[in-house]
């Protein structure tokens, strides 16, 4: 593997992994009650952190809704609490 793919895999590796992250505290902070919702938008990997965080979200009792871009290509992420009686979720 050239030096290029190297750090352009790294490079994925730790924003994918930021961006997990940033969905894991939004989780955290809307499970414990801290925000009402949170909405993380700019995301790269939008749609592979949707899904890598869909478990946690469920566990924590909280909603990942996906705000799809124009293009489909990507999206932001909204967490939120799952409100009683919705079929959110």
């Amino acid at each position: 593997m050239s030096g290029t793919q190297t750090l352009d895999s790294d490079l994925t590796r730790r924003s994918i992994e930021r961006e997990l992250d940033l969905v894991a505290v939004a989780i955290r902070m809307v499970a414990g009650g801290g925000a009402p919702g949170v909405t993380l938008v700019g995301l790269e990997f939008g749609v592979a952190v949707l899904e890598g965080s869909a478990g946690a979200a469920r566990d924590a009792g909280v909603v990942l809704e996906a705000l799809w871009q124009p293009d489909d290509a990507r999206c932001d992420i909204r967490v939120h609490r799952l409100v009683e009686g919705s079929d959110a979720g």
